[in-house]
């Protein structure tokens, strides 16, 4: 009898090993919110403020500025921060800018600092360098929804991302000007390009889990699926069209 406790005790610890893994392999719970215009969910003000108090091991900043390109397609909340955000910055490496904050470290959403308010030096500076920006975010969304919503201050080419993404099978819709997920602030740091113009895009959690096999952080790089390709296709159709 008493094997047979110590069994399942052992059986009963293994489990709560395995569930925590998992639950740290996973980013963005779903308590996370979307994109708040206001900053008022997030831990840090300014980049200053996270610099100030984070390990350099917990985030990562990479730029991959091309010669020529008018585009800067980037991401403040790359990593574990918003789920699914960095794989498709990083399609567009080759042929366009690419910017990326990555949050690395567990609860990686207390990295996020919102996009007004949003000033790591190196980001701003390449927005800045460019004309144009397309900013990749994700958002909660409702469960089981697979979703896009397309802002920024530059309408033409956002409903162009639109209409392209509906073409491919995806659901999308223009974001309504100025609400909290528009991407139209004036201090967001899409619109500090030349030109004041972006697109940005806010994909709910759904429509990112369903772009890779597995959305573990260690694994979601290596497992895109058809789904993934083909939503990212859809907006490099448009970019080539209007930024090349």
């Amino acid at each position: 009898m008493k094997k047979f406790f110590a069994l399942l005790l052992l059986l009963a610890i293994g489990w709560g090993v395995y569930y925590t893994m998992q639950a740290q392999e996973h980013d963005e719970p779903f308590s996370s919110g979307g994109e708040d215009e206001s900053g008022s969910n997030d831990i840090y003000r300014n980049f200053k403020e996270l610099e100030e108090n984070e390990s350099t091991s917990s985030y990562q900043i990479t730029a991959n500025p091309v010669p020529g390109s008018r585009l800067l397609v980037m991401s403040p909340h790359g990593g574990r921060i918003e789920g699914g955000v960095s794989e498709i910055v990083h399609f567009f490496d080759n042929d366009f800018s690419t910017y990326l904050f990555e949050g690395l470290r567990e609860n990686a959403s207390e990295l996020h600092i919102t996009s007004t308010n949003f000033d790591e030096p190196i980001g701003v500076a390449q927005a800045k360098a460019h004309d144009y920006v397309l900013a990749v975010h994700g958002y909660r969304g409702e469960e089981g929804i697979d979703h896009t919503l397309v802002g920024g201050t530059d309408y033409d080419r956002a409903e162009k991302i639109v209409n392209s993404l509906e073409r491919n099978g995806f659901s999308a819709e223009l974001a309504v000007a100025h609400a909290s997920l528009s991407g139209t602030s004036n201090h967001n740091i899409n619109n500090l390009t030349k030109t004041g113009q972006s697109v940005q895009l806010e994909i709910s959690r759904s429509q990112r889990e369903a772009l890779f096999d597995s959305f573990d952080f260690r694994r979601r790089s290596s497992t895109k699926n058809e789904a993934f390709y083909r939503y990212v296709r859809a907006i490099r159709t448009v970019l080539d069209e209007e930024y090349t």
